[in-house]
């Protein structure tokens, strides 16, 4: 992955957990914190489960290909967003 593509997603990942946490919190968002469920919510490989009304129209499709899905740069953005969610809201 190449480091403009790193940034987008990067970018796309923050766009979308603001978007989480105008409308919950992190603890509903992760399930009381879980990394696995973070990474779902976030959704970039397509969300896994029936979206909710606030996020119909926020484009919350898949974003990323499923070679990026399993690349190390992708599990080190996640990793950078969850801890910083963790700790603040992100912006």
């Amino acid at each position: 992955m190449n480091t403009k593509r790193k940034e987008k997603i990067k970018q796309e990942a923050k766009r979308r957990l603001n978007e989480w946490l105008k409308n919950s919190t992190f603890d509903e968002m992760s399930v009381c914190g879980s990394f696995i469920r973070f990474n779902m919510s976030i959704g970039l490989s397509g969300y896994p489960f029936e979206k909710p009304e606030w996020m119909k129209d926020k484009k919350f499709n898949k974003f990323i290909s499923d070679e990026e899905f399993d690349s190390m740069d992708y599990d080190e953005i996640m990793s950078e967003l969850f801890e910083l969610a963790q700790s603040e809201p992100c912006t």
